[in-house]
Order: C-alpha cells, then structure tokens, then sequence
C-alpha cells in the first residue's frame, strides 16, 4: 500500500484558490443581472414599440375618389397604411387572401350612391381585423360628415342639413367581409399563438436530451430529433385541430409546418453542442427563446412588430414556422413565402455544425489516442 505524501496529501486537501472564487462569485453577480435585463429587453421591447404602421393594405376604387380617399386614410390613420391600388374588388380579396395584404378596401358607385367595403382577414392576426373594422366605422362617418360640410358651406339651414346626412347615410353602405375567419371553437385565436412555447420547448428539449443521452451517436441523435419532431408535429397539431377545433385547414400542412419548425431548433442545438459543447446549448437557447420567439409574431402576426424587426424574425425559425402555420391554419396554404426555406436553411446548417463536430472531435480523439 502507496502511503500519501505530506506534498500530496496536502495538494488533494487544497481549498481552491480564493481569488478564482472571489472572479467567479463577481462574474455571476454582475453577469445574471444582465442576463435578466437582456431577457427582459427581448420580450418587452417589440411588444412596446409594435404598432401599426406601414400595413399593406389593398385599394380597387374609381379614379375620382382615390385622391380622396387616400386623404380619408391619412386622416383617420396617419402613417398606418401602405396603401397598393389594385384592379378590382376580385383583386382586393385575392392580394388578402394571398397574404400580400393585412386588408383591402373596395368602393364601388352606382345609381342608389356608394358602397364601401371593407375587406378583413381575422387569420393574419388579431389586431388587423379590429383596426380594419374600426377604419370602416370612421370612413363612413367621415364621408357622411364631408356632405354635411358641403351643405353647410352653402349656407344650408338646420332641417337641410339634417336631411343631407340622412341621405347620405342611406346612400351609403359600409360593409365588412372577413375573407380568412377564425374558427368557432377559438374567435380570439389564442390557438396559433400557444404554438409558440411547445414549438421553442419540443426543439430545445429534445436537442439538450439527445446531446446528453446519445453523446458519442452524433448521426443517431440526428435522426433521433427528426422522430421527435414528427411525432411531436402530430401530436400538437392533433390537439389544435381535431381535439380543440383550433385551426382549420390542411392536417398535413399543419403537421408539417410544426415537425419542421421543431426540426430546425433541435438540430440547430445539436449542431452547436457538438460544435462548441455545452456553450452551443447556452447560445442556442438565447437565440431561439430570447430572440427568435418574441421577434415571431405569432400572436399578432409579424407586420404588426417594430420595422425590420418583423423581416428579421421571419428569417429565424420560430418566425418561419409561425408564418407556415398561419397560412395553413387560414389561408389555404397561401402567402407562405420564404418560410419553407427557412426552415429547410436552419435545419441543413444544425446538420452541417453536427458533420463539422464530429469531424473535429473524431481527429481530436484519434490524436489523443496516438500521443
């Protein structure tokens, strides 16, 4: 039996070094609460400073009351809207229904006056359909106004006047048409925006727990978070559609946009565990929770977030998926864009950070063996 040197003995019992302690102890201290502040910043800010402004919003009407018009909307909601004039009414309902545009706004003449209607989609998110009904209300008031004005700059008397803004009333219609609807089972659409906490936790937990189970099986943990994905697609949005009446629209649309999007985060963390070790989790997780989640729009749909925040978030994977699963749950599969390749970039990049990984750590282990 090997007795203990003092030197050795003394060298186990060694307390660590107190001043690596005192550096470790000040970095937590002063670094959580910056963390605190970040995370904060993250969730707060877009939600602070989204609005609207610069919507996209349709317009077919005749030549002689666009000026007009346009005056109206720069009145009742100065710099809200983006405004692309277009053919016709079927043109209005198309770019809407194609998601080019939140809404629309129709006006038509015949011989018993003006109608206007005002075309919505409840689908792209909840504020747009509030603001574009609240806009129907003020333009029909402001047209009956305007006649009013006429009448009175002509020196007409109090009966007249109550007589014009009847008739205009009655010549006048305003009607509200919601071309892409919420469901019964869920009119606010508190469905969709749940989606975004399983989608953020089904993609990083399964990335953090097949990092941790199948360490030296980079490719196994590869094929193991697309099962998971798939499996967990289903299961979310057989909840949403079958059990809770959700969404509408294609299952296997929906399913896909969801196996997808939990693809794209599990094997990005992959990708980073192996490439960076257990750094890749941590910067992972800042970056699909803190920033892809709430640069997502998915509660309010993303031109409604502070500009060119909503474009960058579109570009992450949270964004992406919710932009998918929109356009299935309500559109038809429409308006889409980029989405799918997005996601399809973020998953081929967690892929190539897990091959580049395992490549080093498979040279840096033949290494270690040699020497």
């Amino acid at each position: 039996m090997t007795a203990l040197t003092p030197t050795a003995a003394s060298a186990s019992n060694t307390p660590s070094d107190p001043r690596r302690s005192t550096r470790g102890l000040l970095l937590a201290t002063l670094g959580i609460p910056v963390v605190i502040i970040l995370m904060l910043l993250a969730f707060l800010a877009p939600s602070i400073n989204s609005g609207a402004q610069d919507l996209p919003l349709a317009l077919s009407a005749p030549q002689a009351v666009q000026d007009q018009l346009l005056t109206q909307l720069d009145t009742a909601a100065p710099g809200v809207f983006d405004v692309t004039v277009v053919a016709d009414g079927e043109a209005v309902a198309g770019a809407v229904e194609n998601r080019e545009a939140i809404g629309g706004i129709t006006i038509t003449a015949d011989e018993s006056g003006q109608q206007i209607e005002v075309v919505t989609a409840s689908g792209a998110g909840s504020p747009y359909a509030a603001l574009l009904t609240n806009l129907a209300t003020t333009l029909e008031a402001q047209s009956d106004a305007q006649a009013v004005a006429a009448a009175q700059a002509q020196g007409a008397d109090a009966a007249t006047l109550l007589q014009v803004q009847q008739e205009a009333s009655a010549s006048q219609t305003v009607t509200v048409t919601d071309v892409a609807p919420l469901t019964e089972a869920d009119p606010s659409g508190v469905g969709l925006s749940a989606i975004a906490l399983p989608l953020v936790f089904g993609g990083m937990a399964s990335g953090v727990i097949l990092s941790l189970v199948l360490r030296t099986s980079p490719w196994r943990r590869a094929l193991g978070a697309v099962a998971i994905a798939a499996l967990g697609g289903l299961c979310v949005a057989a909840v949403l559609q079958t059990w809770f009446g959700a969404v509408d629209g294609s299952f296997l649309l929906l399913w896909a946009g969801l196996s997808l999007g939990i693809a794209a985060i599990s094997l990005t963390l992959i990708g980073l565990q192996e490439t960076l070790g257990y750094a890749g989790f941590g910067l992972g997780a800042v970056l699909m929770l803190f920033v892809s989640n709430p640069l997502s729009g998915l509660a309010t749909g993303w031109q409604w977030l502070p500009s060119g925040w909503g474009t960058f978030g579109q570009l992450l994977p949270v964004g992406a998926a919710g932009t998918w699963l929109r356009s299935a749950a309500y559109f038809d599969g429409a308006g889409m864009g980029a989405s799918p390749w997005v996601l399809t970039a973020w998953i081929v990049c967690g892929l190539a950070l897990l091959a580049l990984g395992a490549y080093v750590n498979a040279r840096r282990s033949r290494r270690d063996r040699m020497s």
